[in-house]
């Protein structure tokens, strides 16, 4: 099992390098640059063959990817008009911006693909559990919105998000009509019954027995009514054993449990069930609209955590790396296949916004030398161009070197 999802774990990394090395590689040969190598991995080469003017390889480390160039380094330059250096600045920028560029699309297909082969979640049940807003009460329940009637909690969000909405709602047999707030619908929860939808196959409520259908009614003393209420529970007893409550066919079970901490989240109890939610297949249109929204909201968050890794407000050990990618996939292929395909898409979009940061070493500094060149009219001083693309191969390297140990710090301490 360890080598399998060692091995799925390098398949998936393998793709999204070789999108983004094909990225630049289709806009090389559009712009007539001679591509000496197409590689994957970076190292000794382990296979390769030669077709025309390019020479195709796999190497030993599996940690990112290369196109080279005729004439990419000034050092190499030669003033041929099949390099690379030759080209006009904003040829030069569009093959170096569509590796990333082709991350995005590619993180964009795998959620377009997700959405419609796997659906959205959308909780129906009309009926109000929590409330921060005085005007809706627990117990509640949503008949209309916006004059039709209650579809589910994905569509109220969706509408919400917009604008102000109105609500009809039912309480102790009287209608009331009232406005919701723009975004005020997250102030509200529904109603979620304490049934186990699925159980992880070696974690602990599955080596206690629990199993689908089986309906949690207690832990510790604390009474359950509400899904919500397992969550707030668990996530404080990592590493603790609870007692736990069950009902199933009308009989009540009682285990103990061994709670598991968060794979990322140490401090997160786990212990390897989740809620049952209703799911539908969203036409065409919505599920394009769903996917680009979720591939610009996640190249924000990227972004956002990325500037704050510098600016210190992300701690370094927050971030990462190639081996906490392996165990967050590890982790997935326990929960289904549609959780692996989303995550693709997470760490393809990861890779791309990463990439376009403006680091020496990677696209992202490439572009801002040729957009300044473009801006200057003259080249940047080739040794200088060559120190600072080093000065960032280092940076990168270091930086992975202790992103990997808090990678294995993560993953070995409790």
């Amino acid at each position: 099992m360890f080598l399998t999802t060692i091995l799925l774990a390098l398949f998936i990394i393998g793709i999204l390098i070789f999108v983004h090395e094909l990225g630049h590689f289709l806009f090389a040969k559009l712009f007539k640059v001679k591509v000496e190598t197409f590689s994957i991995g970076f190292g000794p080469v382990i296979k390769s063959f030669k077709k025309g003017e390019t020479t195709y390889a796999i190497s030993l480390l599996p940690i990112g990817g290369y196109v080279k160039m005729a004439g990419d380094e000034p050092n190499s330059y030669q003033g041929y008009p099949y390099e690379f250096l030759s080209k006009p600045n904003y040829q030069k920028i569009l093959i170096v911006l569509a590796g990333p560029l082709f991350n995005i699309i590619f993180g964009f297909l795998i959620f377009y693909t997700y959405f419609q082969v796997f659906g959205i979640n959308n909780i129906k049940n009309p009926i109000i559990y929590k409330s921060e807003i005085p005007e809706i009460q627990k117990g509640d329940i949503i008949l209309e919105v916006n004059g039709k009637p209650f579809n589910g909690w994905f569509f109220l969000q969706r509408e919400n998000e917009k604008k102000d909405i109105q609500l009809k709602i039912l309480r102790n047999n009287d209608t009331i009509n009232l406005t919701l707030k723009k975004n005020n619908v997250f102030k509200l929860s529904p109603k979620i019954e304490p049934i186990i939808d699925n159980v992880i196959k070696d974690y602990p409520a599955y080596q206690a027995g629990l199993r689908k259908g089986d309906k949690i009614i207690e832990i510790d003393g604390e009474k359950i009514e509400d899904w919500s209420e397992i969550s707030n529970v668990l996530s404080k007893k990592a590493n603790k054993e609870i007692k736990l409550k069950y009902e199933r066919n009308g009989k009540i079970y009682e285990v103990q449990i061994k709670v598991k901490s968060d794979f990322v989240e140490k401090k997160q109890g786990r212990i390897g069930i989740s809620k049952k939610f209703e799911k539908f297949i969203p036409n065409p249109i919505l599920a394009f609209n769903l996917a680009l929204e979720k591939t610009l909201e996640s190249s924000l968050l990227i972004f956002k955590t990325l500037i704050g890794f510098f600016t210190g407000e992300t701690p370094l050990g927050a971030v990462g790396g190639p081996i906490m990618i392996g165990k967050t996939i590890s982790e997935s292929t326990k929960i289904g296949i549609d959780l692996l395909l989303f995550l693709t898409g997470l760490i393809s979009i990861n890779l791309a916004v990463i990439n376009l940061l403006p680091i020496p070493a990677l696209d992202g500094s490439h572009i801002l030398i040729f957009l300044i060149e473009g801006i200057l009219r003259r080249k940047i001083n080739p040794k200088f161009y060559f120190a600072i693309q080093l000065v960032g191969f280092v940076f990168l390297i270091i930086l992975m070197i202790i992103i990997t140990f808090f990678d294995i710090y993560r993953i070995l301490m409790p």
